[in-house]
């Protein structure tokens, strides 16, 4: 399965091409701040059929108890390459990646 290219971000990593996406609604639980918000990365270039699945351990950041800043970096694909996510393999992979709050 692709990430849809609606609303997706690209980044480059090396020779490679990378889209990512965040859910665009929260779900009730992300909106409250209960849940944490998740973020699906896939190569696009060369194009890989594995998604990466990306718990960033951190509420949406347009959450209504307690809105902050937060970014998606190349750092959660290298992590998870150096955690053993192999994405020609075609498996999908999770990844916790717990992202630092920046305080406001």
């Amino acid at each position: 399965m692709s990430l849809q290219s609606r609303g997706s971000r690209t980044v480059r990593i090396a020779d490679e091409e990378w889209v990512w996406k965040i859910r665009r609604k929260a779900t009730a639980s992300q909106a409250a701040g209960i849940t944490p918000m998740l973020v699906a990365v896939q190569r696009v270039a060369p194009l890989s059929p594995a998604v990466l699945i990306v718990d960033v351990g951190l509420s949406r950041p347009d959450n209504t108890a307690s809105p902050h800043q937060t970014s998606v970096t190349p750092m959660l694909v290298r992590q998870a390459r150096e955690a053993g996510w192999q994405p020609e393999s075609g498996r999908g992979y999770r990844l916790l990646f717990q992202l630092i709050r920046d305080r406001p």
